[in-house]
């Protein structure tokens, strides 16, 4: 395999971990209602990164297909930790 090659799956990797973990913070943010700084503290990010990785998916929901696996997500999220109590009845 050429090193160039490598690279280039490396870079495309990062890239796939980075829009995963935009969309985690969204949904947190979005679904869960958790304030922008406490999410970068779980992420080991500042709350403004977060807040642009909340503007990024916003961009991409226009999209229909990433809006309705972004809203698949957020339906998952609020169903696992609202019945679960974690969140309360809100």
């Amino acid at each position: 395999m050429l090193a160039s090659h490598r690279i280039q799956m490396r870079r495309d990797r990062r890239r796939t971990f980075c829009h995963i973990r935009q969309i985690a913070m969204y949904v947190c943010h979005v679904a869960l209602q958790i304030p922008l700084y406490e999410i970068g503290g779980a992420f080991g990010r500042d709350g403004t990164t977060v807040g642009h990785a909340c503007h990024v998916v916003e961009d991409r929901r226009d999209d229909p297909a990433f809006d309705e696996f972004v809203a698949a997500v957020e339906r998952t999220v609020n169903s696992v930790f609202r019945s679960n109590g974690v969140f309360g009845n809100e």
